[in-house]
């Protein structure tokens, strides 16, 4: 029997979120800059896994160690036309589903993390927010904080 390594096969970064806003502690980000769509990347549509990177510009004062910003979004076209209800808005996350998480240090910095997220399920689009769930306002210092979601899949070389 013949070994065939398996590899990861990624396509190209969408950028998601684009805040010049600041972010309150506990609250969730505004509008998305745009919708991740998983249908249409040329390497690998219909991506099961994607990688989420984020760039947290600057504190109102350094974070706790260990508190997160929770990735979350709402799903786009879930049946072919209808999308699910209820974006998050202030402290409630509304319809929204969970997608992951960033550690954030005690660094009253830029700081940039990337995480892997599912995309089971995803059949068309999501629209991203962001929760911080820091004690710490997420500021906008000139800098916007940013999220890029990259997809990739699975796959064998032949």
């Amino acid at each position: 029997m013949a070994n065939v390594p398996t590899r990861q096969f990624f396509g190209t970064a969408q950028t998601v979120i684009n805040s010049s806003s600041n972010i309150a502690a506990g609250n969730f980000s505004g509008a998305p800059a745009a919708s991740f769509d998983n249908t249409t990347d040329a390497a690998v549509p219909y991506a099961t896994h994607a990688q989420a990177m984020i760039e947290m510009p600057d504190w109102a004062a350094a974070p706790v160690a260990g508190t997160l910003i929770e990735l979350w979004g709402v799903l786009l076209n879930t049946d072919g036309t209808d999308d699910d209800t209820d974006a998050p808005s202030g402290t409630s996350q509304g319809g929204a589903k969970q997608f992951g998480a960033w550690w954030v240090s005690a660094v009253d910095a830029l700081q940039r993390r990337t995480i892997t997220i599912s995309l089971e399920g995803v059949n068309s689009q999501v629209d991203f927010y962001i929760k911080n769930g820091t004690a710490q306002q997420l500021t906008n210092t000139g800098v916007a904080c940013v999220v890029k979601v990259t997809p990739f899949c699975y796959g064998v070389v032949a």
